[in-house]
């Protein structure tokens, strides 16, 4: 991390930190208590209210005894904090949590946080995809080409709102023993604090910097982010910007993949396919959702108070979202090859007789043969007009409707041969560009506050533009089920989509590959159960989707679009034990597609955890233990450097081979910390470790990860 960021967080933190308003009371958004002022005859409640908090106040900074000061009061605002999150288009706040659970601290990938199987390139922060079909879906809405990065970053549908008591700052750093010059490291900063009762904002940054052992697989990931909300009781404003940056060296795998298995051969001295190639991608990113709302004052009575609550019954809504994408992919050497003494000869790394379409000749550092540059740009405005679900009433639920309209240009390097002295060639590093509009309309029912059962269904249509005649049906309902002992939840969804295919899959060009394609709208339709009791530590889902016109990278690395219809189903089950210190988490993941054309992914995966919790001294609590994954062997993607995508091949399988880390981790009031011995696996078995054909896992290290919590 560069000094300027450094001492921009710095900065950012101290300066924050003074323009905070400690409040005395627990706020949220709509405070019933914050309209007091404004509620008629509760005003004099409200005024002795404010009184006596003014003189509570004033006794923090000193006790008096008789006229002389006897020393600094003890801080009386109680810490507390509400955490929230947008869903269902912006138009929604839900409840949600920090992440500062102490279990499973030790994994600090991402990736792996999320997902139970996982595919990547070896190195944290380089390009990766989750195994669990039903995690993998695209988002229309987003760049193509930025997919295999989103564990990395932070995007607008996971950032989180705040309303809390005091300043809250997290800090959290973890890396490799032996982090120089070969390893790797990640750091995160949070700080959230309202400046009032109704006014939140705080920031995160997140960045990895992982090396490797290999060669040519640097990966630096950075994100960074402000979010901030306003909420009184006839208007809300939610707003955040961010930018996300990822870059990395592709060095195409390793060129003799079986040397891994050769002990006497270090990892830093197998050779790789490229050397001076390199993949940048950047994105922006700003949205803002607000809504002005109408409804009644009653009267309430808490605690022998009676003052005035304001109760929304409609509101008018709008959004905007601003996304701003870009991949930009160099090499030096735009067609590399290797003569093996073997009976393959002389191999291509983009297959015999390719001839790169715009430059074909070897470059420099600072040229390089290929310059391709690609990226999309969207602006989406949505107006809302919605009935508020009231919390008053005993049979009411939410409903809304809206228009949107996105506004979208896309580019990539240009086709049309241009002339240079003496010879006509395509233009190293020009685009060209394509603008794309869309307007649809929508609409949900839901209900988010009952006792009995809650629900949610929304739809969108396209009227016009690039997706015209594209719809989006989805819709869930969850009921509690309760016991003398406990409560567990059982939910139903569905969703039904019709898709024109990303505008990338149909049109590309670029030094290396180039198509023009026609595909068909995709539909698939998704069934879900899942039985949910916490209490127990037990969970079970079944999913199934069916399939029509499915688009897939084929085996030549291009798009294509299947022929026939097909349909996978997927069984998770999670139980937790506990017998006295003693801990057993076991996950298992179980997917099979009636295809094995177009999609390729492990039919079983599980976790298993186990490890002995104690508490010393009666203040630090430990965990020591062992994470075990495991995966069936299947035939995995390969990896395309010149696209960042993941493609099907039938010729090489991996898998069959345990991950296994040993951990201890250690909490002490608001400090956590680990250490871990990643991947003791190849220590055991010598047979190939590959996270993809071709990539091979990092070697076994040892790593620590630490995370501070302030919010005094």
């Amino acid at each position: 991390m560069s000094i300027t960021i450094k001492i921009l967080l710095l900065v950012s933190i101290c300066f924050a930190s003074g323009l905070t308003y400690s409040q005395n009371r627990s706020t949220g958004s709509g405070s019933s208590r914050q309209g007091r002022a404004q509620g008629g005859s509760s005003q004099s409640n409200s005024k002795k209210s404010e009184s006596s908090s003014s003189r509570k106040n004033s006794g923090q900074n000193e006790n008096t005894k008789g006229g002389k000061t006897t020393g600094v009061a003890k801080d009386t605002i109680v810490f507390k904090m509400k955490t929230f999150q947008l869903q269902n288009g912006y138009t929604q706040l839900k409840e949600s949590k920090l992440d500062t659970i102490f279990a499973d601290y030790q994994t600090y990938n991402p990736l792996l946080k999320k997902s139970l199987s996982a595919q990547t390139l070896g190195n944290l922060g380089a390009p990766a995809q989750g195994n669990d079909y039903f995690e993998r879906s695209i988002d229309s809405k987003e760049f193509l080409f930025l997919q295999n990065y989103r564990p990395f970053g932070k995007w607008p549908d996971n950032i989180q709102f705040f309303n809390t008591t005091k300043p809250f700052t997290q800090l959290e750093y973890g890396q490799w023993f032996s982090n120089k010059p070969k390893g790797e490291s990640w750091l995160k900063v949070f700080q959230t604090q309202n400046i009032n009762p109704s006014l939140n904002f705080g920031f995160s940054y997140f960045s990895i910097s992982s090396q490797g052992k290999y060669l040519n697989q640097e990966a630096k990931d950075n994100s960074l982010n402000f979010f901030g909300s306003y909420n009184i009781d006839r208007y809300d404003l939610w707003f955040m910007i961010g930018k996300n940056k990822f870059t990395n060296q592709e060095n195409g795998g390793l060129l003799f993949p079986k040397d891994i298995e050769n002990p006497d051969l270090k990892p830093e001295n197998l050779p790789v396919w490229f050397d001076g190639t390199s993949a940048e991608m950047k994105n922006s990113y700003g949205v803002i959702a607000h809504q002005f709302k109408f409804g009644k004052w009653i009267e309430v009575k808490e605690k022998k108070e009676i003052f005035q609550k304001f109760i929304p019954r409609f509101a008018l809504m709008h959004t905007m979202e601003f996304t701003d994408n870009s991949r930009y992919f160099s090499e030096v050497e735009p067609n590399p090859y290797y003569d093996f003494s073997d009976s393959r000869g002389t191999v291509y790394f983009y297959g015999e007789g390719h001839i790169p379409y715009i430059k074909d000749t070897k470059g420099t550092a600072l040229l390089p043969s290929t310059q391709d540059k690609s990226g999309m740009k969207r602006v989406t405005n949505m107006f809302y007009i919605k009935a508020v679900e009231a919390p008053d009433r005993k049979y009411t639920f939410g409903k809304q409707a809206y228009i949107g309209v996105d506004l979208i240009n896309v580019y990539f390097p240009r086709k049309e041969l241009i002339y240079t002295p003496g010879i006509m060639q395509p233009p190293l590093g020009l685009i060209q560009s394509d603008k794309l509009t869309n307007t649809f309309v929508g609409g949900s029912i839901f209900r988010s506050e009952g006792k009995f059962w809650n629900y949610n269904a929304t739809g969108r249509y396209y009227i016009q533009g690039y997706r015209f005649a594209d719809f989006e049906m989805e819709g869930h309902i969850e009921k509690p089920i309760r016991t003398a002992k406990d409560t567990s939840f059982f939910r139903i969804n569905a969703s039904m989509t019709n898709s024109t295919p990303d505008y990338f899959y149909n049109h590309f060009y670029s030094n290396h590959f180039t198509w023009e394609n026609n595909f068909n709208k995709t539909y698939e339709l998704r069934l879900g159960a899942v039985y949910d009791n916490p209490f127990r530590k037990f969970k079970a889902s079944l999913k199934y989707s069916i399939i029509n016109n499915f688009v897939y990278w084929n085996e030549k690395s291009m798009p294509a679009q299947a022929n026939s219809e097909f349909s996978v189903v997927q069984v998770f089950l999670n139980k937790d034990f506990k017998f006295g210190g003693l801990n057993i988490l076991n996950s298992v993941l179980f997917q099979k597609s009636t295809t094995e054309v177009y999609l390729h992914i492990p039919q079983v995966s599980t976790r298993n955890t186990v490890f002995i919790e104690g508490l010393l001294s009666k203040v630090l609590t430990f965990q020591f233990g062992l994470d075990l994954r495991y995966d069936t062997q299947y035939y995995a993607d390969y990896y395309s450097p010149a696209l960042g995508m993941f493609y099907v091949q039938n010729k090489e399988k991996i898998g069959n081979y345990p991950w296994l880390d040993l951990f201890i981790n250690l909490k002490i009031k608001r400090t956590r910390f680990y250490v871990k011995y990643a991947n003791a696996g190849t220590k055991i078995v010598r047979r190939g470790y590959y996270t993809t054909p071709g990539y091979a896992a990092q070697v076994a290290a040892t790593c620590f990860g630490l995370s501070w919590t302030f919010y005094d």
